[in-house]
């Protein structure tokens, strides 16, 4: 029984030694794309719909030279900038189901079509879920965001017990414009880098 024990701290030993030689490390992430519908324009600030629609498009790096990565669970959220993150996004694909598998020194784009309840926000008869706490910049046809991701994120080498890990990506301060054509918010100033470490 003794011998067992010593085996089974040995093993846990060789593999807590060969985890810190492979010194696993985050993927990167870059938000390519960020598009709303649904926001209040200048006209119908009074009366907002009831969704708001979302897309969102990143790139995911993996930049482990000898681990493949694998991401799931994805939770996304959206917010105005310096704010909580009020806006849960869900989606009909269950995006938190998929998974994404990201060979080594490799890279793989992200496409989330999501969605969100602006009424069943309104936590007073006061409060405006639909003007999404951005106040005045939306009558100047533009605001600043924020995207926020947690994941959980499996790190795997060849036939080495895989380890498992949660990130959190942050990717602040996304300027979108409201297009006088479409009616729907874009990201004004293109692909932004994001922010992202170990929960």
């Amino acid at each position: 029984m003794q011998s067992l024990v010593l085996l089974v701290v040995l093993i846990g030993a060789v593999i807590a030694i060969a985890w810190l030689f492979l010194n696993p490390r985050p993927p990167m992430f870059r938000l390519d794309s960020l598009s709303l519908s649904g926001l209040p324009n200048n006209s119908d600030a009074s009366s907002p719909p009831p969704k708001l629609h979302v897309k969102i498009q990143l790139t995911a790096t993996n930049p482990n030279k000898k681990l493949d990565v694998i991401i799931e669970d994805v939770n996304l959220c959206l917010a105005p900038v310096h704010r909580k993150c009020q806006l849960p996004l869900s989606s009909h694909n269950r995006t938190s189901s998929l998974e994404y598998h990201i060979s080594k020194r490799s890279r793989q784009v992200l496409f989330f079509k999501l969605q969100t309840d602006l009424r069943s926000r309104s936590r007073t008869r006061r409060q405006r879920p639909s003007q999404f706490a951005v106040g005045e910049d939306l009558r100047k046809g533009s605001a600043v965001m924020l995207v926020k991701m947690k994941a959980s994120v499996k790190f795997m080498h060849a036939y080495w017990p895989s380890k498992q890990a949660s990130v959190e990506v942050g990717c602040e301060d996304l300027s979108v414009r409201l297009s006088s054509s479409t009616r729907i918010w874009e990201l004004k100033d293109g692909e932004k880098d994001c922010s992202v470490h170990f929960a």
